[in-house]
């Protein structure tokens, strides 16, 4: 019987594949093993960011001399592909099991809807259709697709059955669910049992008024939204094409805020985007200390090449990015 070990990088969409994966390798008839003892090791890579790949590599680096067979999947931009490719591995597209059972030399026949992946996670929809100009989302990904709300629906009591007390559905934006996300918050809150419903992410241009009042009104979706600022400069803002600005962020907290008094928000922020200057890093200080975000998840710009954004360059140093990281780290961490 051959073994397997699963390494993921990156969000939690990368834990939902792993999760996926294990339980259609099990499915295969394939054993869970430690990474030195595992026959086949699958790492799911995460391109959003260069250092990012960079332990991608490290980590494979050994495996990959010690002969081991050593898959890629997950976020890969074709630059990053041809240099997995180079260096011994293989690369999956993550979906095609015909194409993963031949490499493996799986011959036998599977049922792989028997059961459910071991985790609380819950995909809604997969890729990007918004374009940032510094994310590789919908060049990994793909434009977005929205999975019928049976399906999910589907997965939600299996994971209650499982005895989850926290769902966490998953999307690039959540909020531009195909089949209307407020709806789909409303079915699942039909579900019998005790659980909490989370989500990620959220995009601020398509937080609605009926998203706002499903998470005020519904006892099991959870009093939290997670709501990406990315910067508090309108430039910055235009610059990365996210369609919205300072006033209409903060107006948009503001109503939440007053329709949920109890809610928590935590944000995304990028420092050192190509053009950025202080006057820039002090705005989106400021929204910092405006919101009091319950967390922020501070990030240091990284260029991805392919992305709108490569072309502007990187001309701010890292250890430019580190201190411009520093001070908005230290507003957050005042806040906890």
């Amino acid at each position: 019987m051959k073994t397997f070990f699963i390494k993921s990088f990156g969000c939690q969409y990368n834990e939902w594949d792993a999760a996926r994966l294990a339980f259609v390798l099990g499915s295969f008839g394939l054993a869970e093993a430690a990474k030195d003892d595992a026959d086949v090791i699958f790492l799911l890579n995460c391109s959003v960011r260069k250092t990012g790949v960079d332990r991608a590599m490290s980590f494979t680096k050994n495996f990959i001399e010690n002969k081991k067979k050593v898959i890629i999947t997950g976020c890969v931009l074709a630059q990053d592909k041809e240099k997995f490719i180079k260096k011994g591995a293989i690369v999956w597209n993550g979906e095609d099991f015909t194409q993963l059972k031949k490499m493996l030399e799986i011959k036998s026949k599977v049922n792989l809807d028997d059961g459910h992946p071991k985790t609380n996670l819950v995909p809604i929809a997969k890729g990007c259709n918004n374009f940032c100009s510094y994310c590789a989302v919908p060049y990994t990904r793909g434009r977005e697709i929205s999975r019928p709300v049976d399906d999910i629906l589907a997965d939600v009591n299996k994971i209650v059955q499982n005895g989850e007390k926290e769902i966490w559905l998953l999307g690039q934006n959540v909020n531009s669910y195909e089949f209307g996300f407020a709806e789909l918050l409303a079915k699942i809150n039909e579900v019998q049992g005790d659980f909490t419903v989370y989500f990620t992410s959220n995009h601020p241009k398509d937080m609605t008024d009926d998203i706002i009042e499903a998470i005020a009104t519904l006892p099991k979706i959870a009093k939290y939204i997670h709501l990406p600022l990315q910067s508090g400069s309108n430039k910055i803002l235009k610059a990365m094409n996210r369609p919205y600005t300072k006033e209409t962020y903060l107006k948009l907290v503001e109503k939440i805020k007053k329709i949920i008094p109890e809610i928590q928000i935590s944000t995304d922020t990028i420092v050192g985007f190509p053009g950025e200057t202080e006057e820039d890093l002090q705005e989106t200080a400021e929204v910092l200390k405006i919101v009091q975000f319950s967390q922020t998840f501070n990030n240091k710009y990284s260029p991805r090449e392919g992305t709108l954004a490569y072309k502007l360059g990187d001309p701010i140093p890292w250890s430019e990015k580190e201190r411009r990281w520093r001070v908005l780290d230290v507003i957050s961490f005042k806040k906890k």
